[in-house]
């Protein structure tokens, strides 16, 4: 297969061939491999469509929609230093792949496969130095 262009996505002709979730995925994967992640998202929207109840489908769709930032004006003010954490994840990412991780100043509080659990081992922490997130493997 030859190697795309960054920015440029294979799109499953749906017409011509019968997809798979499989066949999804590994558009998914050969999008990503390219280096980009334009067209990844709808390939798995298209895919999720066709197979609703894929559970790998719906992890990789979770998995690439657009992040959300919220800010918390209690913490206006408040210092924080990212680096500890991001240092963390770029050493550690790899062994918990499909797990939320929650961090406080570059140490791990709590690896789960739920979002709630991670969040909740943050709440008695002290605001500016905590991180949830969810690392994804493909």
């Amino acid at each position: 297969m030859a190697l795309m262009r960054t920015g440029a996505a294979r799109r499953l002709d749906l017409e011509s061939q019968n997809p798979t979730p499989e066949s999804f995925l590994e558009e998914i994967q050969a999008i990503l491999n390219s280096g980009t992640l334009r067209g990844a998202r709808e390939v798995a929207e298209r895919g999720l469509a066709l197979y609703p109840d894929h559970p790998e489908l719906r992890r990789v769709h979770h998995a690439l929609r657009p992040f959300e930032v919220r800010s918390r004006p209690d913490l206006k003010g408040a210092y924080l230093n990212p680096r500890p954490n991001y240092e963390w994840l770029k050493k550690n990412g790899a062994a918990y792949a499909g797990k939320w991780v929650a961090l406080d100043r570059g140490e791990l509080v709590l690896a789960s496969d739920d979002f709630k659990e991670a969040h909740e081992a943050l709440q008695d922490r002290e605001p500016g130095g905590t991180l949830i997130h969810h690392i994804i493997a493909l």
